[in-house]
């Protein structure tokens, strides 16, 4: 059952809405006076379009094509705001009825303000490591997964994609990875305050993201910033008359792949060479089998019937769909000088290329600012949303299904088994699947934060900082006795409700003051409490005497269980913060924050974590001061720690499981030790982080960028090891382990061209992370850490790793596989093959110590993580238009791909199932990339053949827009009109076979999508 937010109650919201919007609309004073000028550019020529606003309104104008404008102003109007693609702004007070003003090329961001944690500095200022992410080209992404949107726009910042399905999330990975057993994500703070889902923020919302990467950036955040911090900043209300915005788009999804699939008649000629290989050897030869035998054995066999009629299938277009995506945002601003409101709602609709797969999401939010007194100011933030997926609830391989069969019967019904009931190997219908079965997850949100900010003076400040939020989601699933998985129970029903609240108030101060035009002051303290409780409910049913409840009427299961849980997590904080800069070129800032978190022992939940960083101006120094090719040279350092309490509440504690037993003849309550054993010297994780950085900016900032070496060691690394059976534990957790992460970042924009009608800028970025584990948690009897072959870890290796054999070829000749290392020597055959096996057109491994014979000591560890990533954008602007393209780049990164290796996904070659397209052996055909296919078992070591190198470039992103030109819109009192049209995932270059390099067979289909829009404003 597809569940959609309810159109009553959606009318309810908009008609609120648009009642909200009457009432904040702002009436602006009777204009009483004339102001005329002329705006120019360096060289003299005026500047066509370049918008003139009274500071505090939204009365304007543009200029002419020769630069001038006139402008009715209210009598108390002083200043007038100038602003023009381009050209610094610039802001003048009105002296006279006739100005003339001058704009000069920006070419630099020094003086760009920028959100740090509990405040924000000019980026001049900055001596830790931060990286601003371009929320314009961010938000070109048609998509709700802001995760996507931050991909290949901050160094070292890796994102991966984690589901391709409607509402589906990506990963986030900064710096590399740290935590062996802990989670590697960053921290999300949104408007100064935690959150637990990026995909609850309303991209259109956005103002800024900053991403804190050094320990001196994240120490201020402490015990959860050890994996990075991810600062989202909202917009913030405006003063003057209402503004609305508003920014609507429809989109087109289709399948993207880089391979093809054994059309019907290379996939009937792949199965009688399967076929033939079972053969018996006459006269040195193996014959083929007739079709009726190697088509399901008999005349009235489905795939036989098929074959002879030549029907065949596309199983992707069978299944698949193109699909859309519909997103409407309207936004409004507006407000006096003492009351201001930013508000915004937001309907995105996303059908999935699966049947019945879809997201939907409806946001709302409420930016409140009151000025009660010129020292108290209020501020209100409230996001509410309610959003509902659907999705599937069976396999995706489903387009290796042998073309010679299909889904429905000559009257075309849906059939359950393709190949036929009655077949060697049955096949489910996917249609059929979908048909019987039901997965959605409805979830309700809200984030409620309240800021209360008193000024004592211009230099000392207190902030209240308070905040609760929920998120209550409920997932059903109901698969009918029809279904495959749901024959035998009669049915089946889960239903999950899970709960998330949080609380947080946190006390700050700050106080700055500059003595002297050479040394200014700023100190920071803040004193924190947090709180988050989850609850979650789980139901399962088998056995409805009806389909028609679905997962609604699961407490009418014959066999019916609930399990509920709860955990609650409490973490105070004192921290503090200095920072001191010295004749505007020595900046030093200092940071400390001591963690208490509930999850460790008593005598172990205090954590401190101490920064501290340095940076030095040099180009504003006499020797660089008066440089015509430097601009800008500043050089960072920083040394410090962070903490990761990265551990499940309880876990210290001696935990029971519930165990009933039968005691005299009834069922009793009982309880056991579960298989963990407590630990209650647990404590936290600590990276310590040393980072040195070179900002730049060249040839009149025509070229800047900056260059980064970072080095940060993880100890008291949270492992679990295994235990002796006669403790009645099997495994502990404990402190044991250390990782490590070194790496190199860089970060190049270049201003090509910067001419009023022709401007075209390039980015380019490249981050290089190696990853290793220092000490698994388990030592040898001299003390010295050794490898956990169990768990894959190995000392000097990345924390993701492949253990494996590695393909070398394949054998030509029975003899060649025989006198091989996998062969006889010496009487003894290797542990990795069966000689009877050995033959031409067998898989050869690679003999990696070269002692002859293959076994255990020739297996490799492959790190999965790439060598290094970056992207390069684009961005070039002709007059009104404009054409921005993002290339993203990862190399270097390992992964093993079932369609070269599993059986579902046709990678075993048995011809049971279609595949991707290789070039096999045969006796014809002698391929030395590619084993003998054989019907009847899987080639030994198959699995080696699906270890693939999955380095790609894409072009992300291709976006064509038009600025609709100023002096039309002021005609029709808009300030801003573009149309846009964006290409997403046009284009990847990989030699990984799959939808995408990072969406395997099994995931949700990556697509490629087609997107028009426009972005208005009034």
């Amino acid at each position: 059952m597809e569940y959609k937010l309810p159109v009553r109650k959606l009318k309810s919201i908009l008609l609120l809405w648009l009642v909200y919007l009457g009432l904040f609309s702002f009436s602006i004073a009777q204009q009483d006076k004339t102001v005329r000028g002329v705006v120019k550019d360096e060289i003299g020529d005026g500047i066509p379009g370049v918008s003139v606003l009274i500071k505090g309104t939204t009365i304007g104008t543009v200029t002419d094509l020769d630069g001038n404008f006139v402008l009715s102003a209210p009598s108390s109007a002083e200043t007038i705001l100038f602003s023009y693609l381009g050209f610094k702004k610039q802001e003048l007070p009105i002296l006279s009825s006739n100005m003339e003003v001058v704009l000069s090329q920006d070419l630099g961001n020094l003086d760009e303000v920028v959100v740090v944690g509990y405040g924000t500095q000019k980026r001049s200022e900055i001596s830790g490591s931060v990286s601003v992410i371009d929320v314009d080209k961010a938000t070109s992404i048609p998509t709700t997964n802001v995760a996507e949107m931050i991909r290949g726009r901050a160094a070292g910042v890796q994102v991966t994609l984690g589901s391709a399905r409607p509402g589906g999330t990506s990963n986030i990975l900064i710096r590399g990875r740290n935590s062996i057993r802990g989670g590697n994500a960053p921290l999300i703070v949104l408007d100064g305050f935690p959150v637990d889902n990026i995909n609850d923020i309303n991209p259109d919302d956005i103002t800024s993201i900053e991403v804190l990467k050094d320990a001196s950036s994240q120490a201020i955040y402490g015990a959860r910033a050890s994996n990075g911090v991810i600062l989202v900043t909202t917009k913030r209300p405006t003063e003057g008359k209402v503004a609305v915005t508003i920014h609507s788009y429809l989109s087109t999804q289709n399948l993207t792949k880089n391979f093809d699939l054994y059309n019907a008649e290379e996939f009937a000629q792949l199965r009688r060479e399967a076929r033939r290989t079972m053969n018996p050897i006459i006269d040195g030869q193996q014959a083929y089998s007739d079709d009726i035998v190697n088509f399901g054995g008999s005349a009235e066999a489905p795939e036989y019937q098929n074959f002879i009629a030549g029907n065949y299938v596309n199983w992707e277009d069978e299944v698949l769909r193109t699909a859309v995506i519909q997103n409407h945002n309207i936004s409004l601003s507006g407000g006096t000088d003492r009351t201001k409101v930013f508000s915004s709602i937001n309907l995105f609709d996303q059908a999935g290329l699966i049947p019945t797969s879809s997201f939907t999401r409806g946001t709302f939010r409420i930016n409140l600012q009151q000025k009660v007194t010129n020292k108290l100011t209020l501020e209100t933030n409230l996001n509410m949303g309610r959003d509902s997926q659907r999705r599937e609830t069976s396999n995706l391989d489903f387009i290796t299904i042998s073309p010679f069969t299909g889904p429905r019967d000559l009257e075309g019904n849906l059939v359950r088994e393709v190949a036929g009931a009655n077949a060697s190997s049955a096949t489910i219908n996917p249609l059929w699947n979908i048909r019987e079965s039901d997965n959605n997850i409805k979830s309700n949100f809200y984030n409620l934060n309240f800021v209360a900010t008193y000024k004592f003076n211009d230099k000392f400040s207190y902030k209240l900082n308070a905040l609760t939020s929920q998120r209550a989601s409920e997932e059903g699933t109901y698969i009918t006795r029809l279904h495959s998985a749901g024959v035998t129970p009669n049915g089946r029903a889960t239903l999950a409700n899970t709960s998330r609240e949080e609380f947080l108030i946190e006390n700050i101060l700050n106080y700055s003051d500059q003595f002297n035009d050479d040394n200014v002051f700023d100190f920071t303290f803040v004193h924190s409490i947090n709180e988050r409780t989850n609850g979650r409910t789980f139901s399962t049913g088998t056995g409805f005497g009806s389909d028609i409840l679905g997962f609604n009427g699961i407490s009418n299961a014959l066999n019916f269980n609930t399990q509920r849980t709860q955990q609650q997590f409490k973490l105070a904080s004192f921290l503090g913060r200095a920072r001191y800069t010295l004749k505007d070129k020595y900046l030093l800032t200092v940071t400390g924050r001591a963690d208490g978190a509930s999850v460790f022992a008593v005598n172990n939940k205090w954590g401190f974590f101490p920064a501290a960083s340095f940076a030095w101006q040099m180009h504003k120094e006499s020797f660089l001061a008066n440089s015509n090719l430097i601009d800008e040279l500043k050089l960072r350092a920083s040394y410090g720690s962070v903490g990761n309490q990265s551990l499940d509440p309880y876990t210290t504690l001696g935990v029971v499981e519930n165990y009933p037993y039968v005691f005299g003849g009834q069922i009793t309550g009982g309880n056991l030790p579960g298989n963990l054993l407590p630990n209650p010297n647990l404590t936290w994780e600590t990276s310590t982080t040393f980072n040195v950085g070179l900002d730049f900016g060249i040839i009149q900032n025509k070229l800047t960028g900056s260059i980064e070496y970072y080095n940060t060691e993880t100890t008291d690394l949270l492992t679990d090891i295994s235990l002796g059976g006669t403790s009645g534990f099997t495994t502990m957790i404990t402190n044991g382990g250390r990782s490590k992460n070194n790496g190199v970042e860089l970060f190049l924009t270049g201003h090509i061209i910067n001419k009023r009608d022709f401007n075209w800028t390039m980015t380019a970025m490249a981050a290089r992370n190696r990853n290793q584990i220092l000490s698994s948690g388990i030592f040898d009897e001299a003390g010295n850490p050794r490898d956990d072959l169990n768990r894959n870890r190995f000392i000097g290796r990345p924390i993701n790793v492949i253990r494996t054999l590695l393909f070398d070829g394949i054998f030509q000749s029975d003899e060649e596989a025989l006198a091989s290392a996998q062969g006889t020597l010496n009487g003894t055959v290797s542990p990795f093959q069966n000689v009877t096996t050995l033959t031409a057109g067998a898989i050869r491994l690679k003999d990696v110590n070269g002692d002859g014979v293959i076994d255990i000591d020739d297996n490799v560890i492959l790190g999965t993580d790439p060598r290094w990533f970056g992207s390069v954008t684009s961005n070039v602007r002709y007059k009104n238009f404009e054409l921005f393209a993002d290339v993203y780049i990862v190399q270097g990164a390992t992964r093993f791909n079932p369609y070269l290796a599993s059986f579902n996904e046709g990678g075993t070659l048995q011809s049971v199932r279609n595949g991707i397209k290789v070039d096999y052996w045969t006796p014809e055909n002698p391929s030395t990339t590619f084993p003998r296919p054989n019907f009847s078992s899987a080639p030994a070591n198959i699995s080696t053949m699906g270890i693939a190198d999955a380095s790609y470039v894409r072009l992300r992103t291709l976006t064509l827009s038009y600025n609709f030109n100023p002096i039309l819109l002021n005609k029709f009192k808009m300030t801003n009109a573009r149309l846009y049209f964006t290409g997403t995932n046009l284009l990847t270059f990989t030699d990984y076979k799959s939808y995408s390099p990072e969406n395997n067979p099994g995931d949700f289909p990556d697509a490629k999508v087609y997107t028009l829009g426009v972005n208005l404003s009034f």
